[in-house]
């Protein structure tokens, strides 16, 4: 009887580790910001450089600003509060956080890390794994550029770009990929006062969740179900 018993609980074992999924994800530390005036919208190449001087240290404090209130942290801990598993149609997968993919700045300064962004730009572009994760049943949402666009006439947007790669659950030799770039709104940041950084935040933060929401169903489903039907 024990040994009926034991190898039912082995069996058991091995079923539930067969049936392990995982989600891998990489938030983003690549971070870019461009804003522009009425010069540098309709004068020329002459008015886009003045733009550019004229913007470049307001720049650098936006990007900052980005890292600090989106950080890769809070990133994931948005994607959590939006049930990234079920939004993918990955209920059941749990979650891996890897570390945040660098900044072509970051990679341009340190020729270790501009190899290792290299290396990840060839396996996406392989269909290789990132990971060493060795479960049949895998995924990964791989964060791209968080850009920050502010333009005459046309407003201020978080643009958001992230790659979705389905394995599937038997682990099929290279994934479905799903490449994408949306932008939502921001109302308040960068805060313009010491009163508003909090809501500022609060901003930043909640148009990144629209982008995933909006890139989940423009570049995921969408282009899942009309691969689907060819």
């Amino acid at each position: 009887m024990k040994f009926w018993i034991g190898a039912l609980a082995l069996l058991a074992s091995g079923t539930a580790q067969a049936q392990t999924c995982e989600l891998h994800i990489w938030p983003s530390e690549d971070y870019f910001g461009m804003k522009m005036s009425g010069v540098g919208m309709f004068g020329g190449a002459l008015g886009g450089l003045i733009d550019h001087v004229a913007n470049k240290g307001k720049v650098a404090t936006i990007t900052d600003l980005m890292h600090d209130d989106l950080s890769p942290e809070a990133q994931v801990v948005a994607l959590r509060a939006a049930d990234v598993t079920g939004m993918l149609g990955l209920t059941g997968y749990t979650i891996v956080v890897e570390p945040p993919v660098p900044s072509h700045a970051a990679a341009k300064a340190d020729p270790a890390v501009r190899q290792a962004l290299r290396t990840m730009q060839a396996s996406l572009k392989s269909g290789k794994r990132l990971s060493n994760a060795t479960t049949p049943c895998y995924a990964e949402l791989v964060g791209g550029e968080l850009f920050y666009v502010k333009k005459p006439l046309v407003g201020t947007n978080l643009f958001a770009k992230w790659t979705f790669r389905d394995f599937g659950r038997g682990g099929g030799a290279k994934p479905r990929s799903f490449p994408g770039q949306v932008k939502n709104p921001l109302a308040v940041f960068p805060a313009k006062a010491a009163d508003q950084v909090d809501a500022a935040r609060a901003d930043l933060r909640d148009a990144y969740a629209k982008d995933f929401a909006e890139y989940v169903a423009k570049k995921v489903h969408v282009v899942a179900v009309v691969t689907a039907a060819r």
